[in-house]
């Protein structure tokens, strides 16, 4: 059996559809949260198949649908905001020695958003489910397989 690939076909940043003062502020990581720092990136997706009894012929399903998904997703990102925000560091020179604060950069405007990626691969939401193992392909599904947490800083 050929070994399933994966079809990048758009993407696009998602955020918050409201924002509130609480989203401007820095989102601190606690001592337990920058210990992970060091562990693989987290990365959390989700597999859907088509809806069924969905016309799949309509030239406009799959924009509708996307755009359903973004919609859900912007107005899920109000609730948790920090899923849309991004690594950073900033030196606090007052100390001594001087230290780093890492945080979560939640600011509407230095955040681009929440990653949306849409794809398609030549294989069934089943094939994916029904081994025991997790399939090799799975992987090439994120665009940071294999990287550690503390690369986010440059790499989202």
């Amino acid at each position: 059996m050929a070994t399933p690939t994966v079809r990048l076909i758009s993407e696009c940043f998602v955020k918050p559809k409201f924002t509130s003062e609480e989203t401007k502020e820095p989102y601190y990581l606690t001592p337990r949260d920058l210990v992970k720092l060091s562990f693989n990136y987290i990365q959390k997706g989700l597999l859907y198949s088509k809806p069924p009894g969905a016309n799949v012929d309509d030239p406009n399903f799959m924009a509708t649908f996307l755009d359903r998904l973004k919609d859900s997703l912007a107005l899920t990102l109000d609730h948790f905001y920090p899923l849309s925000g991004r690594l950073a560091t900033k030196k606090e020179d007052s100390t001594t020695p001087p230290s780093y604060v890492i945080f979560v950069d939640c600011n509407n405007n230095s955040s681009p958003g929440a990653k949306f990626i849409h794809a398609a691969a030549d294989m069934t939401v089943s094939d994916i489910l029904s081994p025991i193992y997790v399939p090799p392909v799975v992987y090439s599904f994120f665009d940071h397989d294999k990287v550690i947490n503390h690369d986010g800083h440059t790499l989202s």
